[in-house]
């Protein structure tokens, strides 16, 4: 069995609850024994070197460290249970790896000591069509609001209806304010006051005047103007009577 077949810890000689300061303790001493400018005469000394610098490198980060640990413990020869096991129960099915499933673990320990981990699903979030989708959207939104004026400018009911003096005539009407609307008034004859006005309401149509605010409306003179006959209803108050 090859020393790379071993795990990390076992490189390292150090237990799997070891801390920070012994793991960084054994790879000084080991790293120092088995650098290979101190063993130019031994051929495993540069394997074993790079072995402990794979090690440490896991093992001294607290990331790799923890991905490293849930690999060994939920493995399918790991127990899933038991944090402290034997270092032969750990070990013993290397013996049986073919050479291939042991140069996948190999590979697999290469890159969780770089920080790499190709065996997790993606993140849907930082995905690659991330950006564009974003991009999409806020351009949608851009131009929708660039284009939205000119859209409201083709609808039919964007101006108001052009008239014709002349097939639309005007008549001279006042406003009441308690209908809210305009009433034509008979040829020389003068609008109501607002006091007569809403005098009239009060002793035929009480139930007008409960929904406005009577301190809103007009005190002193209601408005007169020419509007098209179309827009004027017929007056409501008896004008007659309020003639001279």
């Amino acid at each position: 069995m090859t020393r790379i077949a071993t795990r990390y810890y076992d490189i390292l000689e150090v237990p799997r609850k070891a801390k920070k300061e012994e793991i960084k303790e054994a790879y000084r001493r080991l790293a120092k024994r088995y650098h290979p400018d101190r063993n130019v005469d031994d051929p495993e000394a540069e394997t074993r070197f790079k072995e402990i610098q794979e090690a440490h490198a896991t093992l001294s980060d607290s990331w790799k460290k923890a991905l490293y640990d849930q690999d060994l413990q939920f493995s399918k020869f790991g127990t899933g249970v038991t944090q402290e096991v034997e270092r032969e129960r750990w070990t013993e099915h290397w013996e049986k790896e073919t050479p291939e499933e042991r140069e996948a673990r190999k590979e697999r320990y290469k890159r969780y000591a770089a920080g790499e981990r190709n065996d997790l699903p993606p993140d849907k979030m930082y995905s690659s069509w991330w950006p564009a989708t974003v991009v999409f959207v806020v351009g949608g939104v851009f131009y929708v609001c660039v284009k939205a004026p000119e859209w409201q400018e083709g609808q039919p009911h964007f101006c108001d209806p052009m008239y014709d003096d002349k097939s639309v005539p005007l008549v001279r009407a006042f406003h009441d304010p308690v209908r809210n609307r305009w009433e034509r008034l008979p040829e020389g004859q003068d609008p109501p006051t607002p006091r007569q006005l809403y005098s009239y309401y009060q002793k035929k149509k009480p139930e007008l005047l409960e929904e406005v605010d009577i301190r809103i409306l007009p005190k002193v003179s209601l408005t007169v103007l020419n509007v098209p006959k179309t827009s004027a209803a017929k007056p409501s108050f008896p004008i007659s009577a309020n003639a001279g």
